[in-house]
């Protein structure tokens, strides 16, 4: 997209006797006041890494560098990127971390798909041999993987979309769990969220739990918070920023305008990639022709995916996006994503509202 534009702050969805707005002053728009009338967010995960705002960037394969990283630790809250690129060798790792570097000194990670590591080895040992802060493992068992980053000196961070990968990830010593529901964008699994955060803080209360899929806005932060997340893990979100320099403008402007209900969990692009994706992941992706096509014929797809394989030797996100068939990740969250905007105001837009929406409501509740 050619503007770059913020907006008003909007309280979608329920009514005002529900959820009052906080007084105009309390928002982003006065930072000045801000500190002075509300009390700071403060979780075992802002204290874990030293941030200011209980939200991170999540790592999205393809989608995310050094760039957004960068600029979401710069404002105070954990920046990441995606290190598993097949079409990209280890120094572009060592590329991205540099960039985040060179921006700022807070801490930030670097994140792997578990099942495509076989295939990324040399990623791994590249992003290790810099010494992140926290080292993402999502969507199988974390070892060995864990275990060669912990002895590298970072934190884990375990992805997890069931009770028994998040059993896996406990044992084998994750600092953090990362609870993930359906409504996320990209691969995920098929619990929804509100159910699955609870269950996971409910059965490991002595670890600290991000919450991923749906989270979009302050009330969505709120309500993760409230149900005992210790922060929240956003893709959609930054997906449509000016940092986001990995994602076609094309993609950025179908975010905007969705309101998230056009979004389809499926399968049919991983069975045409190849990859080695475990049988309960599939990726929520904007509906078109092609997912359409294909809905409930998975058996067929299997038997004629040679027909729609992509190049291999070129990565699936470097052409101009096809909206009728190409592979356009995002979540549901889409409905809270109204422009483009700095990746910047959109951690601080939503950690704001957060503090406003839990400063006023819990009282409201209580007689």
């Amino acid at each position: 997209m050619s503007v770059v534009a913020s907006i008003p702050i909007r309280w979608p969805g329920a009514s005002s006797a529900a959820f009052p707005p906080a007084p105009q002053s309390t928002f982003k728009t006065q930072p000045s006041r801000i500190r002075y009338r509300l009390a700071m967010l403060h979780t075992r995960f802002t204290e874990m890494f030293g941030i200011t705002y209980p939200v991170m960037a999540a790592p999205m394969a393809l989608h995310s560098g050094g760039t957004l990283a960068a600029a979401v630790s710069a404002a105070g809250g954990l920046g990441s990127f995606g290190g598993t690129h097949p079409w990209k060798g280890p120094d572009w790792i060592r590329a991205e971390i540099a960039t985040v570097r060179a921006t700022t000194d807070r801490p930030f990670g670097v994140g792997f798909i578990t099942p495509l590591l076989p295939l990324t080895e040399p990623h791994f040992e590249a992003a290790l041999e810099e010494r992140p802060d926290v080292v993402a493992l999502s969507f199988a068992d974390p070892q060995p993987w864990l275990a060669r980053a912990r002895a590298a000196g970072a934190r884990v961070m375990c992805q997890v979309q069931n009770y028994d990968d998040a059993r896996a990830a406990v044992a084998a010593g994750a600092d953090v769990l990362v609870a993930q529901g359906a409504e996320a964008g990209g691969h995920t699994g098929t619990m929804g969220l509100l159910p699955f955060l609870a269950g996971i803080v409910r059965r490991y209360p002595d670890v600290p739990v991000l919450a991923a899929g749906g989270i979009g806005d302050g009330r969505t932060l709120a309500a993760v918070l409230t149900a005992g997340a210790d922060g929240a893990w956003l893709g959609t979100a930054f997906l449509a920023t000016p940092e986001a320099i990995e994602v076609h403008d094309v993609h950025k402007r179908l975010i905007v305008e969705s309101d998230g209900g056009d979004t389809v969990w499926t399968r049919a692009y991983d069975i045409v990639s190849g990859l080695p994706w475990p049988a309960n992941i599939g990726e929520r992706v904007r509906r078109n022709r092609f997912t359409d096509e294909w809905s409930e014929r998975e058996a067929t797809l299997r038997d004629r995916k040679e027909e729609f394989a992509p190049p291999k030797d070129v990565s699936p996100v470097e052409g101009l996006p096809d909206p009728d068939t190409s592979e356009i990740l995002y979540g549901q969250s889409a409905v809270f994503v109204d422009a483009v905007r700095p990746a910047a105001e959109v951690v601080r837009t939503i950690a704001d509202e957060a503090e406003a929406i839990l400063a006023a409501r819990p009282r409201s509740l209580l007689r």
